[in-house]
């Protein structure tokens, strides 16, 4: 009974560790699922930034345009890097991510390049004035950049859920491994007491 008790306190053990780490890699991968999101209303709101600094008739202040270029370049670092970003701790991204994060940052860039050539420091414009060409250029780069964004929430999504099925699929082996460690024990013991009393 005594090793049948040391037993079950192993497999409570290995079940709580197993439990916890399931949940921490959970809670990590839903903050950064959250902060990919992010990414969505970040270039929205890069984009309204720049379509209020380019109607407005007062002296053009790009103030607005490079907080919020910061803010989305912060949020994109920690994502790949890990810390703090809005207040939610960040584990930095596993390996099989890193593809789907180049590829969300090499976007990110090229649409910052743009902002930064022709609206920041423009060579050869007039400062506060976007051309058409320009105009287009931003939006076809915003909206691959929140495509691109959105596949890799979709990649960490998949994780969370193939991490959720794997925990309940090593806590069935643990239950089953218990109970059939319980019932061999209680067959040895039964045989053990009985067979004197069959003799």
């Amino acid at each position: 009974i005594g090793i049948l008790v040391f037993i079950q306190i192993i497999f409570i053990i290995s079940s709580f560790i197993i439990l916890t780490y399931y949940q921490s890699q959970s809670t990590y991968m839903g903050n950064s699922i959250n902060i990919a999101g992010k990414n969505r209303f970040l270039t929205s709101n890069l984009m309204f930034e720049i379509s209020k600094y380019s109607v407005e008739d007062s002296t053009k202040d790009v103030s607005k345009i490079n907080s919020a270029i910061n803010q989305f370049e912060s949020y994109i670092l920690a994502l790949r890097d890990g810390g703090k970003a809005a207040s939610i701790d960040l584990m930095p991204l596993q390996v099989e991510f890193l593809n789907a994060w180049n590829n969300v940052h090499q976007k990110w860039i090229s649409l910052k390049t743009i902002i930064a050539n022709n609206i920041i420091e423009p060579s050869d414009k007039t400062i506060g004035s976007i051309d058409k060409l320009t105009q287009r250029s931003l939006e076809t780069e915003a909206l691959s950049l929140v495509n691109l964004s959105n596949i890799l929430v979709t990649k960490l999504g998949e994780y969370v859920r193939s991490n959720s099925e794997s925990l309940l699929f090593n806590q069935s082996i643990f239950i089953i491994l218990d109970m059939s460690v319980i019932a061999a024990f209680v067959l040895y013991l039964t045989r053990k007491i009985l067979k004197p009393i069959m003799s």
